[in-house]
């Protein structure tokens, strides 16, 4: 669990918030606005947890300082993304109300924004809705990347299917053709060869 850093003024959180991407797009007033959330500022330690999956609390989290994790339960051994400062998490969870699908973990000393529904309402509600809009950003982004990813993955899958049919039919050729052990192993390491190029 996370300690809430009490003793942080506002000044040192918009000095934090002032270098993170996410915030860009919000004026000066708008960023004094969550620097007085300052309360909000939680410090996790190396290999904390910072949401846990299946977990139904609601917040949304801007990473301000150090990297997280993000982990499966059904692939605990799997880091499935590195998070780095200005990364945002927790937002599905917290604009869809349903319970939480990875793990995020510190993964050396970290500072967490995190603003639960009761912080939310708290902005001024030009400062809400700009806040939901950088959300869906961040989604859309996402999803991009996820496409452009699942693309990239089809395409290597084919080539691997069409060397595995290019390797049977050099195999089956080989054998054909009567040659020695040596020589079959000879022309399997040249179609190997030629596949990695």
């Amino acid at each position: 669990m996370g300690t809430i850093i009490s003793n942080k003024t506002p000044q040192e959180t918009l000095r934090l918030i002032n270098n993170i991407p996410f915030f860009k797009s919000f004026s000066s007033a708008e960023k004094q606005e969550f620097a007085e959330l300052s309360n909000q500022v939680i410090e996790y330690s190396d290999k904390t947890a910072i949401v846990e999956e299946g977990q139904t609390d609601m917040a949304v989290f801007i990473l301000l300082k150090g990297e997280a994790i993000v982990t499966r339960n059904d692939l605990p051994k799997v880091t499935i993304n590195t998070l780095t400062i200005g990364a945002l998490f927790g937002e599905v969870s917290f604009l869809t109300q349903t319970p939480r699908t990875t793990n995020i973990f510190a993964k050396s000393r970290a500072k967490v924004l995190k603003l639960d529904h009761k912080m939310f309402e708290k902005l001024k509600p030009e400062t809400r809705e700009k806040l939901k809009d950088n959300f869906i950003t961040v989604l859309v982004n996402r999803m991009s990347d996820m496409n452009t990813a699942l693309v990239r993955l089809k395409v290597e899958m084919e080539a691997i299917s069409q060397a595995a049919v290019d390797y049977q039919e050099e195999f089956d050729r080989i054998l054909k053709s009567g040659k020695t052990m040596k020589e079959v192993f000879s022309g399997i390491h040249i179609t190997i060869n030629g596949l990695i190029r």
